[in-house]
């Protein structure tokens, strides 16, 4: 007869039930979480409802680094329970999913002071939380995106934002690292305000499928004066994750759409903008478009573009004088050929009278003494030039021809 095998203890059956689980749920996760954390976080508003839908071949994000996590103590425990309690009750006013007047209101305000929102129907969705947060940002504000009545009376006193760098270009890109925010102007005026994310600060590292080593680096982006240089349009997949539209100005340091714009720095570098934003962004920035990065190590400077106030005059430049010429008997040059007259300094004369001046207009042709029958020509008749400046003096003495005409004539 053939021995029973006694069954298993019951202490051994949950731990091989246990780990059965486990494994399935380990092998579930990975299938799922891989492409979740490197597509976006979950933060209200950044879930890139907006625009093109994320790959589903996006790879791995990167591992930040961070420090061993230790077991907590209760009191520890209950002040975190704490924390998160009062962020919840200080999430005050109205945000993602409200309807209504005051949600018009303020996307009308927002498009008014030049926010990235083209929704006024009165529907708070992912572009209004977004132009929402941007301007809590330009303001100095609680970044919630939310809307709260201190939020909404700034909205409604708010003016725009001072130009951080005013010579830079007519056509330029301006990005506050401190304020997390995006200037772009257009033909010398502010034309949008953006939302932005840049790089988080902290150390990372990656598996570089080129060599198939991890490398690391810190999440920086720089400060300093670039230009736009190049740029792909559609979905990206580089050795840090996706990016969209990216238009690349400093190196591998790109300005490009991302599902995740948090009101914090959050990227490995790059300058994140909302996806909605980047749809309409690479066709209203050409490439070599000055870009002034603000807050970084190096101090952004004009990087000699065309500004608005180049095309003034420099104060206390010489100019001269453009006169036009009337048809005259005699004259040899065509009608209305103008002619250009620099002023003439006198060196070394005192503040006198001189008498009897005959210098006439260098260049010019004579004038006959009679213009017809019976008419005398004025010009012919020299006037005296009185000089009222202290040594060196400049002085242009002037004539009127009966057809209107002014000679400019320098004297002696």
């Amino acid at each position: 007869m053939t021995p029973m095998v006694p069954p298993a203890h019951p202490r051994q059956y949950r731990r091989a039930h246990f780990a059965a689980v486990l494994a399935i749920a380990v092998a579930a996760g990975a299938s799922v979480f891989g492409v979740s954390t490197a597509t976006a976080d979950p933060k209200p508003g950044s879930t890139g409802s907006t625009g093109p839908a994320v790959p589903v071949t996006a790879p791995r994000a990167p591992t930040t680094q961070k420090s061993a996590t230790t077991n907590r103590s209760p009191s520890a425990k209950a002040s975190s329970k704490a924390s998160s309690k009062s962020k919840v009750s200080a999430a005050s006013g109205f945000g993602q999913g409200a309807k209504g007047d005051k949600v018009v209101e303020v996307q009308t305000l927002l498009q008014k002071l030049k926010f990235d929102i083209s929704d006024t129907g009165g529907s708070f969705g992912d572009q209004t939380y977004h132009a929402v947060m941007a301007f809590q940002k330009v303001n100095g504000l609680s970044r919630t995106g939310r809307v709260s009545e201190a939020t909404l009376a700034a909205m409604r006193t708010a003016i725009d934002p001072e130009p951080m760098l005013p010579s830079g270009g007519t056509d330029r890109i301006e990005i506050d690292l401190e304020k997390q925010y995006l200037a772009l102007y257009k033909g010398g005026m502010l034309d949008r305000l953006i939302s932005i994310s840049s790089g988080s600060g902290k150390d990372f590292c990656v598996l570089d499928p080129d060599t198939n080593k991890t490398a690391c680096d810190k999440a920086i982006t720089p400060g300093g004066s670039f230009r736009i240089r190049s740029r792909i349009i559609g979905w990206r997949e580089s050795k840090l994750g996706l990016l969209y539209n990216p238009l690349y100005f400093n190196g591998g340091i790109a300005i490009h759409g991302a599902p995740s714009v948090p009101g914090t720095p959050a990227s490995h570098g790059c300058v994140r903008i909302p996806m909605i934003s980047a749809e309409w962004f690479p066709d209203a920035v050409a490439n070599n478009t000055p870009v002034y990065v603000f807050g970084g190590e190096n101090r952004p400077a004009p990087l000699n573009a065309k500004a608005p106030s180049d095309t003034a005059p420099a104060a206390g430049s010489a100019s001269s004088t453009t006169v036009p010429l009337a048809t005259l008997p005699g004259s040899t040059l065509p009608v209305g050929t103008p002619t250009t007259v620099a002023p003439t300094t006198l060196p070394g004369t005192t503040a006198s009278t001189l008498p009897g001046a005959t210098t006439t207009l260098p260049g010019a042709v004579p004038l006959p003494t009679t213009l017809g029958p019976g008419v005398t020509n004025p010009a012919t008749t020299r006037p005296t030039v009185t000089l009222s400046t202290t040594t060196p003096s400049t002085t242009t003495a002037s004539t009127t021809t009966p057809g209107g005409a002014r000679l400019l004539t320098p004297p002696a």
